[in-house]
């Protein structure tokens, strides 16, 4: 037979004798000697008045004298229990217990939301956690202004482009403290040509990743295969900066003549997205190679 398992005991709380939980009756939670006080001070108050209008004497005196003689032994209990910590425990236990705050361990992180992500290029988070984690937790002085700015960054996607025209006039300074090849340096570098790339030719935050064709029956070919024929192209284009409207432009090529071009379009494609177009397109007879490029439109 199987024997029943004991019960365990609900743990006491501790830094409290049993003795004060006990009375905890009398006094109710998180007791405050001044509110005891004046819950012995308003009980004898009335009662002296109850008996005082409406006993007579010599009744009402000897009543009187032992609400006085009880309120002076409630005041010594009170003082007694204050001797021991008794009143105000929990509040100190509460703060006690409470952590105390402690400052934005991400420091670049904005507080409100972020109205819109930051494109690829631009988006730091990744170097400033590293460059955080070489200088012990805290990112060196020099870096202030620079983290002020990337909130601003993130949060006013209208005016981006002077925003990231100040980070880099923020990076001057950070750039002297770091010794060159060292890890510390290179997320520095990273960081200098990501601005550098944005602040320039917008064109340049596009690239078609990845150009297909293929036959009519759907099999993958080259170029020189489906030669004056029509063939089936998919051109995707990956966007590493702010969300734009993007013209594909596809070339072919016989050697180094240029044969015929194509040209068609993708509509506001977001940052850090690639977005595909596929298309029918006459290959020249002639053809051997194709060209792409994306551009903002």
């Amino acid at each position: 037979m199987t024997q029943p398992e004991p019960r365990s005991q609900p743990e006491e709380p501790s830094g409290q004798p049993t003795f004060l939980r006990g009375i905890e009756f009398l006094t109710g939670p998180d007791p405050n000697l001044g509110s005891f006080l004046l819950v012995i001070g308003i009980v004898t108050c009335v009662f002296i008045a109850l008996f005082q209008f409406t006993m007579s004497a010599p009744v009402s005196h000897l009543l009187t004298a032992g609400v006085i003689t009880i309120t002076v032994v409630s005041a010594g209990f009170a003082a007694l229990l204050d001797s021991l910590n008794y009143f105000d425990q929990s509040t100190e236990s509460t703060s006690r217990a409470d952590p105390e705050p402690v400052g934005n361990s991400k420091p670049w992180v904005p507080e409100g939301k972020v109205s819109a992500a930051l494109p690829p290029m631009i988006n730091f988070d990744e170097e400033l956690s590293e460059l955080q984690a070489h200088f012990d937790g805290e990112l060196p002085s020099q870096l202030t202004a620079f983290v002020e700015d990337y909130r601003r960054l993130k949060t006013n996607p209208s005016n981006r482009m002077t925003i990231a025209s100040d980070l880099r006039a923020d990076l001057n300074p950070v750039g002297v403290t770091l010794d060159e090849g060292t890890p510390e340096y290179e997320l520095y570098e990273q960081i200098s040509d990501g601005l550098f790339r944005y602040i320039g030719d917008s064109a340049d935050h596009l690239t078609v990743a990845d150009t297909t064709c293929r036959d009519a029956a759907g099999q993958p070919q080259d170029i020189a295969a489906v030669a004056g024929d029509l063939a089936v192209f998919d051109f995707s284009v990956h966007n590493e900066g702010e969300a734009t409207d993007v013209e594909v432009v596809a070339e072919f090529y016989d050697g180094d003549e240029s044969l015929s071009s194509w040209t068609g379009s993708l509509k506001s494609v977001s940052p850090a997205a690639t977005e595909t177009i596929s298309t029918n397109i006459y290959v020249p007879e002639s053809a051997d190679r194709i060209r792409t490029d994306a551009r903002p439109a």
